[in-house]
Formats: structure tokens, C-alpha cells, sequence
């Protein structure tokens, strides 16, 4: 029966300074980016909508 103190120590691989990046990294980067420029869409578009409330004079406005 091994102990805890029987086991070796547990070590990280030792690694150069200039790691490779992950090969999905530029997707990731590409997702967040979509994604904030969509967000950014979203939210102007609904900023200039009027609001639920408004009077008839939006809609008569828009259809002239």
C-alpha cells in the first residue's frame, strides 16, 4: 500500500518563455469580436427606435 509521502512530487512541465498560442485562439478572438459588434447593433437599433407609447404622429411620418 503506497502513502502520500511514498508518492513522487507532483511538478509542471517546464516550458520556454514564448509559449505557442492555442491553435482556436483566433476563432475565439473572431467570436468576441462578432459579438460585440452585433451587441453594439442591437443596442443602436433599439436606441433609435420610438418608443411603444408613441403618438400616431410617428407612424403618420413614416408613411408619407
Amino acid at each position: 500500500m503506497q502513502t502520500y509521502s511514498a508518492l513522487p512530487p507532483i511538478t509542471m512541465p517546464q516550458t520556454s518563455a514564448k509559449s505557442e498560442p492555442h491553435p482556436l485562439r483566433a476563432v475565439f478572438v473572431t467570436v468576441i469580436s462578432v459579438k460585440l459588434v452585433v451587441c453594439a447593433l442591437l443596442i443602436a437599433t433599439a436606441s433609435l427606435a420610438p418608443p411603444v407609447a408613441a403618438g400616431s404622429h410617428y407612424s403618420v411620418a413614416a408613411s408619407e
